[in-house]
């Protein structure tokens, strides 16, 4: 969910806007300005690995600027952007969202990102490493199968996957590539809620419409990373070719493990994702604003299938320019209802079980009541026509 302007801005909301920005706002992103990265943050993060697009201290410096700026205090789940410190691109994380849509709205951010960028021909893959125990239990396979098969190796072959056998996915070189080739999948190796959790974000990335596909390479770093790996990138030429780091215009993946280290009792879910490409713009695309458009309506799902439909729906407003309110991370109507009375919108587009099937929103009037069941691909011009 957005928040809303105030009359002075926090010191961690930025103060003005590019396009990216711009483009994550209607699917919720609040633009704040980079966290600062101290040596505190180092030092939390001195256990992690730092292996391209996985960035444990710049994440350990979101968490704390969250307690420190008491960004915690606002209502959950967050949804923030900001132009990275030290890189060219962008960071999206959303907080509190322990569910599979929250890789999925991402995801769908990203790709709408790029492909304003002059990316068109994109590909988003993913794998799933799982919780504490899953990862456990893959590592474990993993040395049983270099022990079993790696007598062939190299000597720095040999040395890198000892000291860590997770090299075995980051290493370019044709023997790791080859000896990668039989290893087993982490997939295999899920505890049954982590099975799940995949299951349900494949759902929902089959929904965006965007090609994917299963990528064992994916792994992140056990010290801080979990769950799904997803990455986006342009698609090769027609025939395949191995998959590369520096093939990927955006990497991401949960870092919950990193909040303990913050003095959470309980991991608070944190997913972000890293946006490496910032392409190729134009001089109106150079435009900064100085605000963020202002929406009408509020956008209420209900259930799976609505909330998947939702991701769509939102790319189709974005396209028109309608900016809407929504909590995508929340399930409960009345949570939704009360949140849209207190921004006094004047209609709500309600997506529930039938409207998802049937490719339909209800149009509620706030203060008369009345209704409309319109179709999908009308409610743009639909909105645009209402006498606000």
């Amino acid at each position: 969910m957005s928040l809303s302007k105030e009359k002075t801005r926090p010191s961690w909301q930025s103060k003005e806007f590019d396009k990216p920005l711009l483009t994550a706002n209607y699917f919720g992103f609040t633009p704040i300005t980079a966290p600062r990265i101290t040596a505190s943050d180092e030092e939390a993060t001195s256990h992690c690995l730092s292996p391209r697009h996985f960035d444990a201290t710049e994440k350990a410096a979101l968490i704390r600027t969250y307690l420190e700026g008491n960004i915690s205090s606002l209502p959950h789940p967050l949804s923030l952007i900001y132009r990275r410190p030290r890189q060219a691109g962008y960071s999206l994380h959303l907080i509190g969202i322990p569910s599979g849509i929250a890789e999925a709205i991402l995801i769908r951010t990203a790709v709408s990102i790029l492909n304003d960028e002059g990316h068109k021909n994109l590909r988003v893959e993913l794998n799933c490493v799982g919780d504490k125990d899953s990862q456990a239990a893959y590592e474990k396979e993993l040395q049983n199968y270099f022990k079993k098969f790696g007598g062939g190796l190299g000597q720095e072959a040999k040395e890198s996957l000892k000291k860590d056998i997770f090299n075995l996915f980051r290493t370019q070189s044709e023997e790791m590539i080859q000896f990668r080739s039989a290893a087993p999948s982490a997939l295999a190796h899920l505890s049954a809620p982590s099975r799940n959790h995949f299951k349900e974000v494949l759902e929902y990335v089959e929904a965006i419409g965007v090609e994917f596909g299963l990528s064992p390479e994916l792994v992140g770093d056990k010290h801080h990373s979990s769950h799904t790996i997803f990455a986006i990138r342009s698609k090769g030429p027609e025939t395949e070719r191995a998959i590369r780091g520096d093939d990927f215009l955006a990497v991401g993946y949960r870092y919950s493990k990193l909040t303990r280290k913050f003095g959470f009792k309980k991991e608070l879910p944190m997913v972000g994702l890293t946006l490496e490409s910032t392409g190729k713009k134009t001089g109106a695309e150079k435009r900064l604003y100085r605000e963020l458009p202002k929406p009408k309506f509020y956008l209420i799902q209900l259930g799976r299938e609505a909330k998947a439909r939702t991701l769509g729906l939102l790319e189709l407003l974005r396209v028109h320019r309608i900016p809407v309110h929504h909590f995508l991370g929340k399930d409960k109507l009345s949570v939704q209802l009360q949140n849209a009375e207190e921004l006094k919108v004047s209609h709500l587009i309600i997506i529930g079980h039938k409207e998802a099937l049937d490719g339909t929103a209800t149009i509620r009037n706030m203060l008369t009541r009345a209704q409309d069941n319109v179709a999908i691909e009308l409610l743009p011009q639909y909105l645009k026509n209402l006498n606000i």
